[in-house]
């Protein structure tokens, strides 16, 4: 039986996203690093074109903003469970770039339900997987909306090791339902999970980001580095290492991207520390 968000999960989401309504906004005011490489890991694999794009779990829908700019061409929709409190903080952003974008507040689980079959040359799922109990249900709910690239960010390891971290923020209001999850997963079993439901191709790349972040102020969970003495940051959130990786699933050639060239990547190894 497919799951569900429940009561507790709806409520904990729309609390967080009422509480983040300010790391919301800012995110329209300048693309996060994370934002940018994934743009630039999107336009290194397919290159122009065009078509119909999902991002799931959207937020505000920042990242579709910055994207629709990044790599234009695409008519973009977005769901998320706390819409209703987050949707009208992009609506004014949309409007001064002249993008329609459809938006719905709902249960990602539901995607197949959603959109009737329809399916989507581009969906992604940023940093969604790693605050699940298990990827699978909703990897299938993702590829079930996919006919070109699923492009996801999220904490994987090279370890052939899965991680399941439960967290409790204490900085988070009382009314906000804790513990919640901060998984790390093998990068081999998901790609593993991909190939067994289709995929064509499967690319990863770590994220290493380029600038320093401090500690949060408020002692809770929040993105925060530390340099190694040969260059590379680390990042944290809290007390976890927290190993960012982009991926790239393709699940076929989309209408809109057939005779595009495929570009394949080779995978970057992380940096490690002495």
């Amino acid at each position: 039986m497919r799951p569900l968000l429940d009561a507790t999960q709806i409520a904990r989401w729309k609390t967080i996203a009422q509480q983040d309504i300010d790391y919301h906004r800012r995110q329209f005011a300048k693309a996060y690093r994370s934002t940018s490489y994934l743009g630039e890991f999107i336009q290194s694999l397919i290159g122009p074109t065009r078509g119909e794009a999902l991002d799931v779990a959207c937020g505000a829908g920042a990242n579709i903003f910055h994207l629709a700019q990044i790599v234009p061409g695409f008519h973009w929709s977005g769901v998320d469970i706390a819409g209703d409190v987050l949707f009208p903080i992009g609506s004014p952003f949309f409007l001064s770039k002249g993008l329609e974008v459809d938006l719905k507040a709902g249960d990602f689980y539901k995607l197949e339900e959603y959109f009737g079959g329809n399916k989507f040359d581009l969906v992604l799922a940023i940093h969604t997987f790693s605050s699940l109990e298990s990827y699978d249900a909703l990897l299938d709910q993702l590829l079930s909306v996919t006919r070109g690239w699923l492009f996801a960010i999220s904490m994987f390891t090279d370890f052939n090791v899965d991680v399941n971290i439960e967290v409790t923020d204490y900085t988070w209001p009382d009314d906000c339902p804790n513990p919640g999850n901060y998984n790390v997963y093998s990068l081999s079993r998901f790609r593993k999970a991909c190939e067994a439901r289709g995929c064509k191709q499967f690319v990863s790349r770590d994220f290493v980001i380029d600038i320093d972040l401090p500690l949060p102020e408020n002692g809770g969970l929040g993105t925060y580095t530390r340099k190694l003495e040969d260059g590379p940051r680390l990042q944290f959130s809290g007390p976890i290492f927290c190993p960012w990786k982009l991926i790239g699933v393709r699940m076929g050639d989309s209408p809109s991207s057939q005779g595009l060239k495929i570009v394949k990547l080779k995978e970057r190894h992380p940096a490690r520390s002495k």
